[in-house]
């Protein structure tokens, strides 16, 4: 008898995991609805095959020539470095842009452009550091110009939840912040624009679930601004300590705002790509064979230009009234996605077998095994955390590589999740910052491969291929994370 009932249970536990499992491979109605299409073979070589005639034009979208000074913080990286180059399209001139970041420029569509502008390396939880970088006299030519700030740095550790580890981001992500800000201020700066994340509003899901529920609970959620005009959630309600430290940053820039220094952010949605060195596409060009566990589900993509399009058209809504009633917009903060509707991470994984001209595979694997495995690392992680001389004297350590992503934060971002930009498309009349994208998704997906095909084409490194290892893969292929 006493054998039956554990037969029972195991037989009842095994059934319930098989649920959660595929709980976690559905498509909740609100997601299907907002994203029913699936791109197809003939769709995508279309787009490339017009884009290769024909190249996305933000250049006609930039906002006119300001005549200012601009200090770009992260401006090596993805969405820094594209605010960098649109600063310079529009007519901007090279001395008038000084790049602040902890690396060098290493993009190379940058290495001939953005040559004539500064650079200055600082590390910005150093208070010394990046006053230093302020400080740096301007060539004479633009020295009285008034002052934009754009502070996109950030470190992005989305795998990371507990408190226990929160100092390794908020050094950067929020006391980083503060410091840019306030040297910002000191140095004269009038318009300061930071960088967020649409991730800062999702909550996270319950994907253990009671076997009546068809998927987790707040697997299909809305990214909007709304957690904006609320005091600031508990820890535990933010996905990971990342969104966390974006809304404390975002708190203290949106805070400053006052006539004389305008302010505000903006929350890209979510996950960024655009460059081969980003962690959705990019990473699944340079890593070739890939597993993951989210085909199925749906998100707003955003492609780093538009989201420094964003920035710039911010600038010149803050700009326009210099001296009169501040706008709307200041203090605020913003969603930008890409225009059209959201589409499914399969999409870019069909886009990239279809049209790259290296190997691209992909290989499902149950979500809820890879679940699992993440709480173990979690588990290990905070083990060695809390008791430190396992390392100093045992030697042991965390995970080394892409298989530290695999924990259990990063499948709380890696949940449908639709970005509502609406505010941000109004006019500035009507309390936004007039933005409109200059590319859709499938645009922004096969021009980026596109760039890839070339680079490979004319016998350059797209990137080499990430470590081997299933599990390792996975943890990358399923980031689905934004700035």
């Amino acid at each position: 008898m006493g054998w039956a009932v554990y037969v029972a249970i195991a037989v009842l536990a095994v059934a319930w995991l098989v649920r959660v499992n595929s709980a976690m491979q559905s498509v909740p109605e609100g997601a299907r609805k907002a994203s029913p299409h699936r791109w197809t073979k003939q769709e995508v070589r279309e787009t490339y095959d017009r884009l290769q005639k024909k190249p996305i034009d933000f250049v006609k979208l930039l906002p006119p020539r300001l005549e200012r000074r601009y200090v770009v913080v992260g401006g090596s990286g993805l969405v820094g470095g594209d605010i960098v180059l649109q600063l310079l399209q529009r007519g901007e001139s090279p001395e008038s842009i000084r790049v602040v970041d902890f690396v060098p420029l290493s993009r190379r569509d940058m290495a001939d452009a953005a040559a004539g502008s500064d650079f200055v390396q600082a590390d910005i939880s150093s208070r010394a550091s990046v006053e230093a970088a302020f400080s740096k006299p301007w060539p004479a030519s633009v020295a009285k110009k008034p002052l934009t700030v754009f502070h996109t740095a950030a470190a992005v550790r989305p795998q990371e939840r507990s408190l226990l580890l929160y100092h390794r981001l908020s050094a950067v992500n929020r006391d980083g912040a503060v410091n840019v800000l306030e040297a910002a201020r000191a140095a004269g700066a009038d318009i300061f624009i930071a960088t967020s994340s649409a991730s800062v509003s999702i909550v996270p899901p319950k994907f253990w679930i009671w076997p009546v529920q068809s998927s987790p609970t707040d697997y299909f959620q809305v990214a909007n601004e709304k957690d904006f005009d609320s005091p600031l959630r508990p820890h535990d309600q933010f996905f990971s300590n990342y969104a966390y430290s974006k809304a404390e940053a975002e708190r203290a820039v949106c805070g400053a705002n006052r006539p004389g220094f305008r302010t505000g952010t903006i929350r890209p949605g979510n996950p960024i790509y655009g460059q081969k060195t980003d962690p959705v596409l990019g990473l699944l060009l340079r890593m070739r064979d890939n597993v993951t566990w989210i085909p199925h589900v749906v998100q707003n993509f955003v492609n780093s230009r538009n989201v420094a399009l964003s920035h710039l058209q911010f600038e010149a809504a803050l700009a326009a009234q210099r001296g009169q009633e501040m706008p709307a917009c200041a203090g605020r903060t913003f969603n930008v996605t890409d225009p059209g509707p959201p589409i499914a991470f399969a999409d870019v994984y069909s886009a990239a077998k279809e049209l790259a001209v290296t190997r691209v595979t992909v290989d499902p694997q149950s979500p809820l095994l890879m679940l699992l495995i993440a709480h173990l690392i979690e588990a290990w992680c905070l083990l060695l955390t809390r008791l430190p001389f396992l390392t100093t004297v045992l030697g042991w350590k965390e995970p080394a590589g892409p298989i530290h992503m695999l924990q259990p934060s990063v499948f709380s971002i890696s949940i449908h999740t639709v970005v509502d930009d609406s505010r941000a498309r109004k006019s500035v009349a009507e309390g936004g910052i007039g933005y409109k994208g200059g590319c859709t998704t499938i645009e922004g997906i096969c021009e980026e491969i596109l760039q890839w095909n070339r680079e490979h084409e004319a016998g350059e490194d797209g990137g080499a291929e990430g470590p081997d290892g299933k599990v390792a893969k996975a943890a990358l292929s399923g980031q689905g994370v934004a700035a």
